[in-house]
């Protein structure tokens, strides 16, 4: 396990976080959603730089579920899509955590799992509380 990219990724999702709210675009209905279709185009990019185009059509699958969710949740807001987002974060955190059981791309830098996986995790476990606090609010 790679200590410093776990740390760096936790780091990381905090500033996220921080700097979503600071900037008052947590409650739109963009910002999340634009962050979570963006991750499947890292590895696009590392299959490209890696050279491994035989990986390309399978990250590129993969990726179009993340962009599937992040594209409803930007339409719809309400507790059942903002539950889908986190579900999509989270799921893309073990996507990270097991790609290299499904997919064999060598463009995907070694450290890439920690740090991502644990963006990924800690902004899907943030986003499940803020809909849960959402689904409490709107049942008061």
């Amino acid at each position: 396990m790679n200590l410093p990219a776990l740390a760096i990724g936790v780091l990381v999702a905090g500033l996220i976080i921080r700097g979503f709210k600071a900037r008052r675009v947590e409650d739109s209905r963009w910002a999340y959603p634009a962050l979570l279709a963006t991750f499947p185009v890292y590895y696009w990019a590392f299959a490209l730089l890696g050279a491994s185009l035989h990986a390309l059509p399978a990250e590129i699958l993969a990726g179009m579920a993340f962009i599937a969710i992040a594209h409803v949740a930007a339409w719809r807001k309400n507790r059942g899509t903002q539950v889908a987002l986190a579900i999509g974060y989270l799921a893309h955190g073990v996507y990270d955590i097991f790609h290299d059981h499904w997919v064999s791309n060598a463009g995907v830098p070694s450290w890439w799992p920690e740090f991502c996986g644990s963006v990924d995790l800690l902004v899907g476990a943030y986003l499940m509380l803020l809909a849960l606090r959402y689904r409490r609010v709107a049942s008061a």
